[in-house]
C-alpha cells in the first residue's frame, strides 16, 4: 500500500479501494455512500437511481466508488458533505450550498419544482460569516454559522427545525438557543446542538421518543466528538469516556460499555462504532446487515460490544485511522504500518 489509506466496509471486511487524498470524512445515506477527501475531492457509490449525484449519466447502480466531477460545483473544493435517506447536501470552500435528490419533504432546501444537476440554495449567510458545520437526519439539514447560529430545512414536523414546527422548505434559522453552537447532530427525529466544551451548554430540539430529550444530562462539558444514531446521542470526552443515551432496544448505546478509553465513536441510523485509543474497533446494536461484523445474536443485534478489529489483519500490519457508519454500513480506513505492504 506505500502507507496510502485503504478503506474497509465492515460486512465481510471488504476492501473498498485507495484513496488519492486521506479521507476527511464518510457520510452514509439510504443505499448509498459519500467520501469526501482532504483535497475537496467528493466520490459516491452505490444506489443512485432517486439522488440524482453528478449528472443524469452517473444516476444508476454504482458498486464502486466514482468521483463525482466538480464541474457540478462550479469547479470549487468541497469542505463538507451529508446524506439524508436519498438527498445529497455539499457546502463549497466558499460556503455555497448544493442539494440534489428527493424533495417530497423540503429536503433540497428551496421551493418545490427546482431542479438540475446540484442545484444552489439562495445563500442565506449574514456577511462575514461561513458554515462550520453540517449535520442531516432521515429528511432534515442543520447548518451551524460561526457566529453560533443555527439554520434548518425539511422535515421539521417534530419541532426539530425549531418552531413553528411543519415542513420547512427554505433555511430558516432556530430561534431561541441561549448559547453559541459549534457542532450538531442529527436523529430522525430530532436534532442536537451543543456548545464550547469549556461551558457545557447543549439541547435537543425535536421529539423526546426513547426519552432521548427527558434522560440528556444536563451539562456536557470537555466533550471531544458527538453523534447520533435515528433514536440516540453519543458524546465523547477528553477522557476517553462515552456517553449515551436514548434507544437502546437493539443495543446501540453497548460500546458506552467498552473498558478501554474511547479515541473516536461513529453513529449509523442504528448501531455504533467505537475506535479505542489502543487501536481497537468495536460494533454494538442493529447489525442484521453484517454492518457489526460476526457476533450478532438470533435478533441481528450486538446488546453489549463486539470487538472485530486490531492492529492485524490478513496477515499484515496496520494503523486504523478512523471511522464512520451510516444506514446499516461501517467504514474503517487504515494504513500500512509497513513500508512496501
Amino acid at each position: 500500500m506505500n502507507n496510502a489509506q485503504q478503506c474497509y466496509l465492515i460486512n465481510g471486511l471488504e476492501h473498498a479501494g485507495t484513496w488519492p487524498s486521506p479521507i476527511r470524512m464518510v457520510k452514509g445515506g439510504g443505499n448509498y455512500t459519500l467520501v469526501l477527501l482532504e483535497d475537496g475531492s467528493l466520490f459516491v457509490s452505490g444506489d443512485l437511481r432517486t439522488n440524482g449525484i453528478g449528472s443524469d449519466a452517473v444516476a444508476e447502480f454504482i458498486s464502486v466508488f466514482n468521483s463525482v466531477p466538480n464541474t457540478v460545483f462550479d469547479g470549487k473544493k468541497i469542505k463538507l458533505c451529508s446524506a439524508l435517506w436519498d438527498t445529497t447536501v455539499i457546502v463549497t470552500e466558499d460556503d455555497e450550498i448544493y442539494t440534489v435528490g428527493s424533495d417530497s419533504k423540503a429536503e433540497k432546501g428551496m421551493v418545490q419544482g427546482v431542479s438540475g444537476t446540484f442545484p444552489k440554495l439562495n445563500k442565506f449567510l449574514p456577511p462575514g460569516e461561513s458554515i462550520v458545520d453540517l449535520a442531516s437526519g432521515l429528511a432534515h439539514t442543520i447548518v451551524v454559522l460561526s457566529n453560533g447560529d443555527v439554520y434548518g430545512w425539511g422535515n421539521g414536523r417534530k419541532g426539530q427545525i425549531g418552531e413553528p414546527a411543519g415542513i420547512v422548505w427554505k433555511p430558516r434559522k432556530i430561534d431561541d438557543i441561549s448559547f453559541k453552537v459549534v457542532r450538531a447532530v442529527c436523529g430522525r427525529e430530532f436534532s442536537y446542538l451543543i456548545g464550547d466544551p469549556s461551558n457545557g451548554h447543549h439541547t435537543i430540539i425535536g421529539s423526546d421518543k426513547w426519552n432521548v430529550r427527558s434522560t440528556a444530562p444536563v451539562v456536557m462539558r470537555d466533550w471531544l466528538d458527538i453523534g447520533a444514531t435515528w433514536g440516540s446521542i453519543f458524546v465523547l470526552d477528553r477522557s476517553g469516556k462515552l456517553h449515551a443515551w436514548g434507544r437502546n432496544d437493539h443495543g446501540q448505546l453497548g460500546v458506552a460499555s467498552h473498558p478501554d478509553p474511547i479515541k473516536t465513536i461513529a453513529a449509523g441510523s442504528e448501531h455504533a462504532v467505537i475506535l479505542t485509543q489502543n487501536g481497537a474497533v468495536a460494533f454494538s446494536g442493529w447489525g442484521e446487515h453484517g454492518n457489526c461484523g460476526s457476533g450478532t445474536d438470533p435478533q441481528g443485534d450486538v446488546k453489549e460490544w463486539s470487538q472485530h478489529l486490531s492492529s492485524n489483519f490478513a496477515g499484515k500490519s496496520f494503523e486504523v485511522l478512523d471511522i464512520a457508519a451510516g444506514c446499516a454500513t461501517s467504514f474503517v480506513w487504515a494504513q500500512s504500518a509497513a513500508v512496501g505492504d
